[in-house]
């Protein structure tokens, strides 16, 4: 198999296992915060998965499935960050589909190289802030708070690498490197977040 191939197939099994995990608790609870998670990580698998068995399509699935999948997830932690707040100050939860508005400009940026990649930067770059600023505030006083904190470590460092390094001009063949950080911070921090949405239905 070729290394591009394996890489797929990680990213394949990490996201798809998120995906599952997640929308199984949410079949179980009905809560709208494990549908967005679940969603976005389905997304992504998308693409991955098609490139893995060489599945053609009249779109590029990559460029459309991390737009539509970061979009989701900010949904989810406006989700969060709801939740977080006392019952009589939460605002209404059919607001945190606001973030879906956007879904109707791709279609004007998508064929933008530069635009693109700017939106994607800031979508991802505030998520992984607002997550980390939501996770650690929630999770300061929690037994288990260090797998947040590796997961989380190492999303930053997929982040922080791919848009100041691996994306550059030149640096493409090193992709994969922050995918495979990403895949392993997703894992990490999902075992911690599934246990813990565990914990909460057993009270």
């Amino acid at each position: 198999m070729e290394p591009e191939k394996w890489i797929d197939l990680v990213i394949s099994f990490s996201f798809g296992t998120a995906s599952i995990l997640l929308l199984r608790i949410f079949w179980n609870r009905r809560t709208v915060l494990e549908l967005y998670f679940g969603l976005a990580a389905f997304f992504i698998t998308i693409p991955y998965l098609f490139h893995l068995f060489q599945i053609q399509t009249p779109i590029n699935l990559f460029h459309w499935a991390k737009l539509i999948s970061i979009t989701i997830y900010i949904s989810g932690l406006l989700v969060l960050i709801r939740e977080s707040k006392p019952v009589f100050a939460r605002f209404p939860l059919y607001l945190t589909a606001l973030p879906f508005v956007s879904f109707f400009f791709f279609p004007l940026i998508i064929d933008s190289i530069v635009i693109k990649n700017l939106i994607n930067a800031v979508y991802q770059g505030g998520a992984l802030v607002v997550t980390v600023l939501v996770f650690t505030l929630n999770q300061a006083r929690e037994r288990g708070r260090r797998y947040y904190i590796i997961g989380l470590s190492f999303i930053s460092a997929a982040y922080i690498s791919y848009w100041l390094y691996f994306n550059r001009a030149g640096n493409g063949d090193l992709v994969w490197v922050s995918e495979l950080l990403l895949a392993t911070g997703i894992l990490v921090t999902l075992f911690r977040f599934v246990k813990g949405q565990k914990k909460e239905s057993n009270l």
